[in-house]
């Protein structure tokens, strides 16, 4: 039984990555992920079943790494709720930023698919709990006002995702990641009750 090699697994996910952002799903073949990884066409069957099982593997490896990158910052400032989201929000799209590639194989992932595999629902569910949290906490103690913070937990990475996939390339991520914050802020941020007095 061969022994399987982490590195050489996380190779070939890189090499796949390039690859499948530069051209169509079903233009990318294993021989040319094999070739750009720097080993045997084999060899790529024994790390996954088929071009699927890549695909999505390529996938998942860049979500896990972007909700580490979260948890690390999140870990960081535990005290401020708001400070906590926006640090959220920068990170979504610095990580766009980084990574490209990750929003154009999003772009055309097939969500089926993606269901059909544990690990990925449960790593979008615990970015999701990581945002309610967030939004929880802020809730308590009276920074934000939502009735619902488990939906909007579902519509912060969407939005991000969105903004993402549709926005213009001549749009930076400074721009971007103050518009997401202004109309996060607008949303969430508890407002002052109005005080009606009789004349």
């Amino acid at each position: 039984m061969q022994v399987l090699d982490d590195q050489k697994r996380l190779k070939i996910i890189a090499a796949a990555a390039e690859l499948f952002a530069a051209q169509p799903f079903h233009k990318v073949l294993l021989s040319d992920v094999a070739e750009a990884a720097g080993v045997g066409k084999g060899t790529l069957y024994i790390y996954f079943k088929n071009k699927d099982d890549l695909y999505l593997s390529v996938l998942y490896s860049g979500f896990s790494q972007l909700l580490d990158q979260l948890r690390e910052t999140i870990d960081q400032n535990l005290q401020d709720p708001m400070q906590n989201l926006e640090s959220v929000i920068r990170e979504l799209v610095r990580f766009a930023y980084q990574n490209p590639h990750m929003y154009e194989l999003m772009r055309a992932v097939s969500w089926h698919q993606v269901a059909k595999h544990a690990e990925w629902g449960a790593k979008r569910a615990e970015l999701r709990g990581l945002i309610e949290s967030i939004i929880r906490q802020g809730i308590e103690g009276g920074v934000f006002d939502d009735p619902h913070p488990e939906l909007t937990a579902r519509f912060i990475p969407n939005l991000v995702r969105s903004v993402m996939i549709e926005s213009s390339p001549a749009v930076d991520q400074y721009t971007l990641v103050e518009h997401i914050l202004r109309f996060t802020r607008s949303a969430l941020t508890a407002k002052e009750p109005k005080i009606c007095l009789e004349k």
